[in-house]
């Protein structure tokens, strides 16, 4: 019964307010904001204890010294903030989203999270980039907020904005420094940027301080794979791993690139065969084995492990399985 109350009251508390602000017409910073010493003292203490109030969930309480708060200092983002919360908290959502909007404008290099994740939620591509102009104002505010930096680095990067990526993750190394994390961000934004010689400098950049980090070794076989790299340069690229890991992957990647560029039958078989001890219904390791033993003449048995394979296919590999079953059948 006493939640109930509660939400009564603060439902009756706000509605109240929102009625008698449209007919003041409210906005952030519409009052003076030069304050007194006991004035900028009354401002402390109904803050805290309106947050203490947050805190212990006596909802009521904290609207009512908020509004206290607000009444001194209009134009504080923090305060109007916490108002936000409390409107969203009953479902007043676009209440919510003046509110949080107005803490922006109040103050923008700190108050942006709670407006852009009000944006965001609307799920269209005005709100996406609604938010997106938004942290890039308050960036502008507060440069050094790692926080931001990261969320619009992300954002960037989903919408393919490689370039703005890129500079986010600058702004980062600037402050951190380069490391593990950073350089794994360059490798994917070049990477999907399709810039892969630019990949390969971070990549080679990391490995010059980690020189036996078998994930950046594998990232670096990607890239080579990507760049259709010579036989010479990709197969010392896989030795270097397969020194460190005996990466399954890895192992059915050379296996299959030696059978297929005329190197060595023999050890492209042995390669391929433990990669099916490991993962003995993994078909794309299926597919290798059985056309390496294709290549070496054995079809009956390349047959066998092919239609092993079939039958563990996936709808991303089951075509490249069924061309080769076609193509030893003929």
């Amino acid at each position: 019964m006493q939640i109930k109350k509660i939400i009564v009251i603060l439902v009756s508390f706000l509605t109240l307010s929102l009625e008698g602000r449209a007919g003041e017409g409210f906005r952030a910073g519409e009052r003076g904001s030069s304050l007194s010493v006991e004035q900028e003292a009354q401002f402390k203490y109904y803050w805290y204890a309106a947050k203490q109030a947050i805190q212990e969930e006596r909802y009521a309480d904290a609207y009512a010294l908020l509004e206290f708060c607000e009444m001194i200092k209009p134009n504080d983002g923090q305060t109007l903030t916490f108002l936000g919360i409390l409107y969203n908290g009953i479902g007043r959502k676009e209440s919510a989203k003046d509110l949080f909007r107005m803490a922006f404008e109040a103050d923008p290099g700190d108050q942006w999270y709670h407006y852009t994740n009000m944006l965001l939620e609307q799920r269209t591509m005005e709100g996406f980039y609604e938010a997106q102009g938004v942290m890039e104002k308050a960036l502008k505010a507060n440069p050094k907020n790692e926080e931001l930096i990261e969320q619009l680095e992300r954002m960037y990067m989903s919408d393919g904005q490689w370039k703005k990526a890129m500079e986010m993750q600058n702004r980062l190394d600037a402050i951190r420094g380069f490391n593990a994390y950073s350089a794994m961000n360059k490798y994917r934004i070049y990477y999907s940027w399709s810039k892969p010689k630019k990949a390969i400098e971070v990549i080679d950049q990391y490995l010059e301080l980690d020189p036996t980090n078998v994930e950046f070794l594998i990232f670096r076989v990607e890239v080579l794979e990507q760049m259709n790299a010579k036989p010479a340069v990709l197969y010392a690229a896989y030795e270097k791993v397969l020194s460190l890991s005996t990466n399954p992957r890895i192992l059915n990647n050379y296996a299959y690139h030696l059978a297929t560029h005329k190197g060595d039958l023999q050890k492209a078989e042995q390669m391929s065969a433990i990669t099916i001890r490991e993962e003995p219904n993994n078909p794309v390791f299926l597919d290798t084995y059985g056309w390496i033993l294709h290549l070496k003449g054995e079809n009956e048995l390349a047959l066998f492990y092919l239609n092993r394979a079939l039958l563990h296919a996936t709808d991303n590999t089951r075509s490249e399985i069924e061309k080769h079953i076609e193509s030893i059948k003929r």
